[in-house]
């Protein structure tokens, strides 16, 4: 990938599920306020034995749509049924989220 849109690290670690690795769709991406963490997950249901670590950069590899979440603000998300649809925004319930970000969901 010769572009890398977001402002972290390529080997910045977060947050994914083993269903993406087997070849599900990321359908759920969200980035939070408290801890500044980032999740990239399927539709699917999810267990602890689920979780896996991941660079953000090899999510941005195998899915370079990801390019249209780069600036997810913190305390927000974006959804979409497949990789085939658009992702929509909004904030992530019970977050803290900054009122001048929601100008750009």
């Amino acid at each position: 990938m010769a572009h890398y849109p977001f402002s972290e690290r390529r080997d910045l670690l977060v947050l994914t599920c083993t269903h993406v690795l087997e070849g599900c769709d990321i359908t759920l991406v969200c980035h939070h306020f408290d801890d500044n963490t980032w999740e990239f997950l399927c539709d699917g249901s999810h267990s602890e034995d689920d979780a896996i670590v991941l660079s953000i950069g090899e999510l941005c590899e195998m899915d370079p749509s990801l390019h249209l979440v780069c600036d997810l603000p913190v305390g927000a998300a974006a959804s979409r049924q497949s990789r085939a649809h658009a992702w929509q925004f909004g904030r992530i319930e019970g977050e803290d989220f900054y009122p001048a970000a929601a100008a750009r969901m």
